[in-house]
Formats: structure tokens, C-alpha cells, sequence
């Protein structure tokens, strides 16, 4: 069980145990709802909970009723506020009736039952059929038919026909089911590769010869379906006929770090599927079957499994290819998996012939967890809890010739945020080939200092991991994306903090701090840091560089009070507020949470304000504006257009959207593309340096050999 599902079950417990703590006393309590009461979203019950949970804690005899109802009422109001535009996204619903794009192309008769298409019906009856709705005379005649004038057209009739007597077989006898069906894609195959008048392959997409394509694509997912429900069926085993005996021997013909035979688990058809809440399917038409693989963990045979997501599929296109039709001899079939992020095509008698791909509704599938369905307020109310999740993680195998893009989220929120740009920049080949994605998970209420930190001791230990010994160019040359805080955090892993964060938050030197070591070097960690120079490039996008209007006395009151913080890092800030001689208001409000560091007077701010990033970063910043009535009132809602632009940047740009919607929005994936597709040609640049032409007039006579002497 891996990260993500043991924190699950440890927050369910949690909140199991505070509903049994957390019951009502007294004349005016709380209602009380089952944890497992069906009708409750997880999101309100989270928050009853950690309300009832928060007000338990204080002994009773402490506060008076009405203290205690006022502020129960406030927190509510204010989660119920802060809660409602918080949804728990759902990519993709399994369909009904699985995609069959040849179901309407059929005959159907006065009892429902499926027929020959149009088509094949004109084939019949213009060569002679005289055998009626026996499927069996119908296959006879077609093959009689093999070889004349109409040899194309017979391969269709029969691989159509022999479709309908698989879907009529299927309840009765599915062994004479899956022969069909093979047969069906045996002669669709046979109809799509076999050259022209010409000597060319006919292109599968046209409109005509489609309707074939059709009947290839659906019979071999039929067939896979009905392997797959008989034999208990792993991917690459081979499959072996129940009838005729015939073999299917799988193989990878072009294995990558991605698709391997060793990753090969669980799979499903991508036509089962339809896709939700991502603005862009990509997709192409081609020959073959879409399916989504789960990948299989390698266990501890690999140093970097640990940052590979539970569940984590990718996605493949199966292709059967047949010998000849008349070929005697006893040639396997082969069933080929294909990587469409690496494969265009499938290669016949020396032409590509295009693959059926679709890389959306894989990711789709991986992101539609149940685990992951509280991530972003579980993480932000329960940080001390989430510091299990927090981590870097890879939606796609370690390559150490792709450039990282490491993309951090912000507040109350998740790495699924980015996934409706990782699905559009994942779509284009030039990055697809040249870059990898990486996620920062983390919990967010922690304050911004400590958060950063945490993410800089995670990139040193991935690249100990990736390269001991740091020769690799290309982890030198990363992209860094983020959200809100998370682009504040990008900004810090740039800079150099010298003593000024520290200066700004203590009014004690360091070493007059009195505590053990660790405790010092928690704060050497903390507050005193150097940039991370294999950072390349960072793109910051609604990023609220001087604070923000919602990290108000009251939200930093409200979030300290029901945000439970990791105790080294409460121990930690308490310690130095402490020998601060603080007062106790000042103690009550003082800097706890990540809401504390995006207070405008904030220390962690008053560092990004004073700090340029070094010459040799190149930072691209995204603006979100939705309302205002002027210049200095523009906002999206959470960060205003003053504290998100940053004069320095090399590049800005302004989005019409609201904050939590700046970097879903087509224009920012468009800037974000931009800036990949311009790091590669700066890359490049630097790789194989343009040197200038110098124009000289030479002498014809032979040059010299002999030197001066010095």
C-alpha cells in the first residue's frame, strides 16, 4: 500500500475518532453526522469534524456558551465560504455501452437484432447472394469472392460479417466468439495493408475505407475484452485460441522508459470511458486499440519507485498483424503495444501506418482516485498528518535525457490542479520528447519558509539519486512552474537569503538563540539558504509577491486556530517567539501558518521584495485579472494586479480569469509552451554557442612555419 492509500486510511480513522470524541453537549450542540452517512460530501463532514474536533479540545469550563457559539459560528460561516468554490474534480465516468463506432453503420431488424451495414448488403446482392441472414452462407459466398474483380470488397463483407456472427455467438458460446472476432480483424487487416492499382497503402482514415478500420479496431478490442473476461488474462502472456489454437504473441516492438514488459499490470479499454472536466482530448484516428495500462511497481529493485505515483497508468495502442491471408505456414500472430507519446505509427511494407491514440483519458483515469479526493483540504487543515504525502512525485518514468519542468501548486490545493496543463503540454511532440514533468506535493498550511525548505532538501536528495555524481546537463537546465505559493516558492529557490530573512523575524542573533544543535540546524535550514542553481527558469503565475487581502488578522486568527501544524514546526516558531520576548497578543498573532506568510509585512515577502533573482534565471510571470474598477483595484479575486507583477520579470503577461483558474486557462498554456519551446532554443544556443563571422582579407603567399622567438 503506497503513500497516498495509507494516509487516506489514517484520516479516516482520524476523523472517526473525532466524530466518537466530539459529541454534543450540553442545552445548544453541535449536530452530529456518521462519518459513513451516505449523504454527507467528505468535504463538509471534514469540516464539521475539524470544527467539533477544534472546539473539543478546549476544556469546557474554559470558555462561556455563548464564546463557544459565536466562534463556532464564525468558523463555519468562514469555511462554508472559503469551502465553496472547493469541488472534488472526477476526470472520467465509465460509460454505459463501451464507444462501438460501427453499431450505427449495421441493419437492425423488427427484433433487434444487428445486420449487415449498407455496404456490405450492396456487395451481397451485387455478387449474387442467394443464402438469406445465415451468417455462415454469407461468410462462404464472401470468400468465394476472394481474388476478383471485388477482392477488396469481399475482404470487407467477410471481416463484417464475421463480426456479426462473433456478437451473435457471444452469449452462447464466447470460445466460437473470440475466433470470430480474430477472424474479422485478420481480414480488415488484410483489406488495409494490401497495396493499391499503384502499389500504395491506402490511407485507413479516408472516409471509405474507414468503415474497415472500424471493423479492425472494434473486432480486436472485442477480442482482447473477451480474453481478458475468460482466461483472467495479464498483459503479455500470450493468447492462445480456444478453437483453432492459433497463438498471439505479444511484443513491444519499440520498448521505452516508459513501456517495458516489466511494467506491464493491469490494463483497461479506453472506450469504456468518457472524459470529464478537461477542456482538450487529445486523440488521434489511426489502426488499433486505445487502453490504458496500470503500471506494475518494481518493488524495491529501483532507487527512484518511491516518487512513482500509486495507480500510475500510461498510455498504449494494440495492433494485431496478420500473415498474408495466403501464407500456409503455422506464423503467429503478433499482437504489438505501441507508445503514442514515442509512435506515430506502425510500420507495413515500408509505410507508417497511423496509430488510434488517446493520452488524455489515461491521465484522465490515474487522477480519478478516490485517495485523492481530500488531498488539498486534508493537506492544508491536517499538515502535521500530511507531511506523509509530501514529496516530489513522477507521472512518468526518470529519463536522464529529458529537461525537468517541476510544477508547485498552492494553497488549499493539490499537483491534480496541473493536470489540465500537463494534458495540453503533454499533447505537443517537441515537449513531449524533450522534457519531463515533476509534481511537488506538500502540505500548505505550513508556513512558506518551511514549505520551501522541505522542497529544496527533497530536490537534493532526488538528484543524489538520479545523478551521484552531477554530471547531468539536462537536471542542470530545470523549469519551475507555480501557482500562487507555489510561484513564491519558485521565486525563493532562486535566491540567496543571506541573514535577512532571519534578521527580519528575530531580533536576536542566531547564536544567541538558546537551544540544542539540531534545534540550530533546523534554523540554518530554515531561514538561512542558498539558491538552487540547477534552476534554469522559472514561470510564476498569479503569485501574490506583496501579500495578499486574504491573509488578514481574521483569516490568520481562523486558520491558526483550526490548521494543525507538524510540532517540529510549531515547536520551532514557538522557541523563537520565545526568547523574542514577544507579548502575548503579539505571540497570538504572530506568524504560524502559510496565510501568516502571505501577509504583506510578512518576513518571507519582505525577502522576495528586496531580492532579485540572479541574471542567468530567466523568470516569466502570469498575471490574473477578473474585476476592478481601476488599475490599482484589478484583481482576480485573491491577489491583486499590484502584488502579482514583478517589474524584473523578463517577460509578463495578463489573464482574464480568477485565481484559482489563472493557469487552467488556454492563454497561460499557451505562455507556458512558449517559454519550453524558448528554453530548448536557448539550450541549444548555449550547447553549440552562434560564433560570429570575422571577414579578413588573406595573403596568397604560403604561410609561414617559423615562430619569433619570445
Amino acid at each position: 500500500m503506497g503513500r497516498l492509500a495509507l494516509t487516506e486510511l489514517r484520516f479516516r480513522k482520524t476523523l472517526r475518532r473525532a466524530s466518537e470524541r466530539a459529541k454534543p453537549t450540553g442545552p445548544y450542540p453541535i449536530s452530529c453526522c456518521d462519518v459513513n452517512h451516505h449523504q454527507v460530501q467528505p468535504r463538509q463532514l471534514c469540516v464539521r469534524l475539524l470544527i467539533r474536533t477544534s472546539l473539543h479540545s478546549v476544556p469546557v469550563f474554559q470558555h462561556h456558551l455563548a464564546i463557544r457559539l459565536l466562534r463556532t459560528s464564525v468558523v463555519c460561516a468562514a469555511f462554508a465560504a472559503l469551502l465553496s468554490g472547493c469541488t472534488t474534480v472526477k476526470f472520467v465516468e465509465l460509460r454505459e455501452r463501451p464507444v462501438n463506432p460501427i453499431t450505427e453503420r449495421l441493419s437492425k431488424t423488427v427484433f433487434g437484432a444487428r445486420g449487415p451495414s449498407q455496404r456490405t448488403d450492396a456487395f451481397l446482392v451485387s455478387s449474387a447472394y442467394r443464402g438469406g441472414d445465415d451468417f455462415v452462407q454469407m461468410l462462404s459466398h464472401c470468400g468465394n469472392q476472394f481474388g476478383g474483380n471485388r477482392h477488396r470488397e469481399a475482404l470487407h463483407a467477410y471481416a463484417e460479417v464475421s463480426y456479426l456472427a462473433a456478437q451473435s455467438a457471444m452469449t452462447k458460446d464466447s470460445g466460437l466468439a473470440m475466433e470470430l472476432c480474430l477472424d474479422a480483424a485478420k481480414f480488415s487487416w488484410q483489406y488495409l495493408t494490401e497495396p493499391d492499382e499503384g502499389g500504395q497503402l491506402i490511407d485507413p482514415n479516408a472516409d471509405r475505407h474507414r468503415e474497415t478500420t472500424d471493423v479492425y479496431n472494434t473486432s480486436l478490442q472485442q477480442l482482447l475484452r473477451l480474453v481478458k473476461n475468460r482466461d483472467d488474462y495479464r498483459l503479455g502472456q500470450t493468447i492462445r485460441m480456444p478453437v483453432t489454437g492459433r497463438r498471439l504473441n505479444v511484443e513491444i516492438p519499440h520498448p521505452t522508459h516508459w513501456l517495458s514488459d516489466d511494467q506491464l499490470g493491469e490494463f483497461q479499454f479506453v472506450a469504456d470511458y468518457e472524459l470529464k472536466n478537461l477542456r482538450n482530448r487529445h486523440a488521434s484516428s489511426g489502426v488499433g486499440v486505445p487502453i490504458v495500462i496500470c503500471r506494475k511497481r518494481q518493488g524495491g529493485s529501483s532507487s527512484l519507485e518511491s516518487y512513482y505515483a500509486e495507480r500510475l497508468s500510461f498510455p498504449a495502442t494494440v495492433v494485431a498483424r496478420f500473415p498474408h491471408v495466403d501464407d500456409e505456414t503455422e506464423q503467429p500472430i503478433r499482437l504489438q503495444l505501441f507508445d503514442p507519446r514515442d509512435s506515430d505509427g506502425v510500420v507495413v511494407n515500408d509505410t507508417l501506418v497511423p496509430l488510434e491514440t488517446d493520452i488524455s483519458t489515461p491521465l484522465a483515469w490515474f487522477l480519478t482516485n478516490p485517495q485523492m479526493s481530500l488531498l488539498d483540504t486534508f493537506a492544508f487543515l491536517r499538515s502535521d498528518q500530511a507531511e506523509e504525502l509530501e514529496g516530489l512525485y513522477m507521472v512518468q518514468p526518470y529519463d536522464p535525457d529529458r529537461i525537468p519542468v517541476l510544477m508547485i501548486h498552492g494553497i488549499w490545493s493539490s499537483p491534480v490542479t496541473w493536470m489540465e496543463m500537463f494534458n495540453d503540454l503533454q499533447s505537443d511532440p517537441a515537449i513531449r520528447e524533450k522534457y519531463q514533468f515533476w509534481f511537488y506535493m506538500y502540505p500548505t498550511g505550513q508556513p512558506l519558509t518551511f514549505a520551501t525548505a522541505s522542497l529544496r532538501d527533497r530536490l537534493k536528495e532526488l538528484r543524489r539519486r538520479c545523478d551521484p555524481h552531477g554530471r547531468n546537463a539536462r537536471l542542470d537546465q530545470m523549469v519551475v512552474v507555480g501557482h500562487s505559493m507555489g510561484g513564491l516558492m519558485s521565486y525563493l529557490l532562486t535566491v540567496d537569503s543571506e541573514d535577512k530573512l532571519w534578521n527580519s523575524m528575530s531580533k536576536l542573533p542566531v547564536a544567541s538563540i538558546k537551544a540544542d544543535r539540531k534545534t540550530h540546524e533546523a534554523i540554518q535550514r530554515v531561514f538561512f539558504f542558498e539558491a538552487d542553481r540547477s534552476v534554469d527558469r522559472i514561470v510564476t503565475i498569479a503569485s501574490p509577491f506583496r501579500g495578499s487581502g486574504y491573509a488578514n488578522v481574521f483569516t490568520r486568527w481562523l486558520s491558526g486556530s483550526l490548521v494543525w501544524l507538524p510540532s517540529k514546526t510549531s515547536s520551532l516558531s514557538e522557541l523563537i517567539f520565545r526568547q523574542n520576548n514577544q507579548s502575548i497578543w503579539d505571540r497570538m498573532f504572530a506568524p504560524r501558518t502559510s496565510l501568516d506568510s502571505l501577509d504583506r509585512n510578512s518576513a518571507v515577502l519582505r525577502l522576495v521584495s528586496q531580492t532579485a533573482i540572479p541574471d542567468e534565471v530567466v523568470h516569466h510571470n502570469v498575471v490574473g485579472v477578473n474585476k476592478g474598477g481601476s488599475i490599482a483595484e484589478w484583481t482576480d479575486g485573491v491577489v491583486k494586479l499590484t502584488s502579482a507583477r514583478r517589474d524584473d520579470a523578463d517577460s509578463e503577461i495578463r489573464v482574464k480569469a480568477a485565481h484559482g483558474e489563472v493557469h487552467r486557462r488556454p492563454e497561460t498554456i499557451a505562455e507556458v509552451r512558449r517559454v519550453l519551446l524558448q528554453h530548448l532554443e536557448d539550450v541549444g544556443k548555449r550547447g553549440f554557442p552562434v560564433v560570429p563571422l570575422s571577414h579578413s582579407v588573406e595573403s596568397s603567399q604560403p604561410r609561414s612555419n617559423s615562430r619569433m622567438a619570445p
